[in-house]
């Protein structure tokens, strides 16, 4: 019995709280008739409180349940800098909630608030508004349908045809959320923003955008463009030290000559490193412009640090007349070097050459000298389906302006070279077969025209017999597409 006793009393306790009130400071008239209606009519020079808030105004009225009805010349004061003016507000002092309208204004400290009507809480200076409102914050100006501004946690909440201007800075969203203190934005809609330093388009996003730093993340149709140059992905998350793209993702430098593919990417500035990868449906892929020539590279993988690129798994290469594949690349701008790794293949204009790895040396963005090494092998066209092929242990070729001159095939060196007949001469074709040590090849005007056989050359020459097999002798056509050919049909694996 107690106990029950002493629920009851608690009980008892919670529900005889005193009721929030309105105290009548001051008025020239205060006039009551109960036969009318159950309330306090005060009129000229009508000063209220309630908790700290003190209210001014021509005239009000006081309800026995608490509620205050205010009209004219209305300014409600809030210590230390907080101060409301509107035409007509309703006080609710239970809940602290009060209902302002007819151009109503809010200011705290440096910032105000315009707006035909709003809804104000006294306790934690809240104002809601659904018909619009003008807001001026710290040089900006901010426009939206509804919205809600927090002065204490110097939060803005803001919907409805969000526009927010800043000297070069605009804003354009469905939704968002900005707080103030910490220079953050939460975008909960379709956003636009223009500034001198960045722009960005997003679905929904939260971005720290201070001075010196932007940290955060932006997510649906990304956009982004800074000194640096645009970035387009599905989402992006954005780090003082490392930063990733997803999803349909490229990458374009500011100056428009480089660009880069792929489904993901990062970038860590603490190592100097950016990495971007394909997908299963698409290799990752690079284009760059330079003196007029045009670079293409993919594979599963590129990355980047320095002046050091990487490519890994199924990668090619294609450039001016030069085209390679192979398993893994590592261009090395510094020294002007590529080497390309697992059975890699070089197509320079129509002559193919092949090997267990290869160094290609660069001068001017074009091939200078060429090392294949293991297995080394050149095919080059005798005519519109066979070629010459040289085969030996290694491999060294010679460019210039960007053109095979020669070949020198060193260790186990063996010969397959078609003597074809010239306009309409019937002289059967023939195939001279010789092994030898060492063979040097020299090409004029993309043909080649010489082959030195050293060290105890050993051969023979004999018509090409009617049904052999001839495929180890064509060359093919260098594989020059990649995952940059566009097509309105659905990507397929390549």
């Amino acid at each position: 019995m107690r106990k029950v006793i002493w629920f009851l009393c608690l009980a008892l306790g919670m529900t005889a709280s005193r009721a929030q009130t309105v105290e009548i400071l001051a008025a020239d008239q205060i006039l009551r008739d109960p036969a009318i209606t159950e309330a306090q009519r005060l009129i000229g020079n009508v000063v209220l409180g309630h908790e700290d808030g003190v209210l001014h105004c021509d005239s009000a009225w006081r309800y026995d349940n608490g509620q205050v009805d205010v009209f004219s010349n209305i300014r409600l004061n809030q210590p230390p800098s907080t101060v409301l003016t509107a035409d007509f507000l309703q006080l609710d002092p239970e809940s602290e909630w009060a209902s302002a309208s007819g151009q109503v204004q809010l200011q705290h400290e440096e910032a105000s608030l315009e707006a035909p009507a709003i809804a104000y809480q006294l306790a934690s200076r809240q104002a809601r508004y659904s018909a619009g409102a003008v807001i001026q914050e710290d040089g900006w100006d901010v426009t939206s349908q509804t919205g809600s501004y927090l002065a204490e946690e110097q939060l803005l909440q803001l919907g409805g045809d969000v526009v927010a201007m800043h000297e070069r800075d605009t804003l354009r969203s469905d939704s968002a959320h900005w707080i103030r203190a910490e220079q953050r934005y939460l975008f909960h809609g379709a956003t636009e923003w223009s500034g001198a330093d960045i722009a960005f388009t997003c679905l929904r996003g939260d971005l720290t955008m201070e001075e010196e730093r932007t940290e955060g993340w932006l997510a649906g149709d990304v956009y982004v463009r800074d000194e640096e140059g645009t970035i387009a992905g599905d989402s992006l998350q954005l780090g003082e030290v490392a930063s990733e793209v997803w999803g349909a993702v490229t990458l374009v430098s500011s100056d428009g000559l480089s660009e880069a593919h792929g489904s993901h990417a990062q970038r860590n500035s603490r190592d100097s490193t950016e990495v971007i990868v394909g997908d299963t449906l698409r290799r990752a892929w690079i284009r760059q412009i330079e003196d007029a020539d045009t670079l293409h590279l993919a594979g599963e993988t590129l990355s980047r640090r320095g002046e050091t690129l990487t490519a890994t798994r199924r990668v090619t290469l294609v450039q001016a007349e030069l085209t390679g594949v192979g398993d893994s690349l590592v261009w090395d701008d510094a020294e002007g070097t590529i080497r390309v790794w697992g059975l890699p293949e070089l197509w320079s204009n129509r002559d193919r050459l092949a090997g267990d790895s290869l160094t290609l040396w660069l001068s001017d963005q074009q091939p200078d000298k060429l090392e294949m090494r293991g297995h080394a092998s050149v095919l080059s066209p005798a005519n519109d389906t066979l070629a010459h092929r040289i085969q030996g242990r290694d491999l060294d070729a010679h460019f210039e302006a960007g053109e095979l001159k020669t070949v020198d095939v060193i260790g186990n060196g063996e010969v397959n070279y078609f003597e074809v007949p010239e306009g309409d001469a019937q002289t059967a074709v023939r195939l001279n077969a010789a092994k030898c040590a060492q063979v040097t090849l020299s090409v004029v005007d993309r043909k080649l025209q010489g082959i030195a056989l050293q060290q105890q050359p050993n051969g023979t020459i004999s018509p090409v017999k009617k049904g052999m097999d001839l495929e180890a002798f064509r060359v093919g056509e260098a594989p020059r597409f990649g995952p940059w050919e566009t097509s309105e049909q659905a990507p397929q694996p390549e």
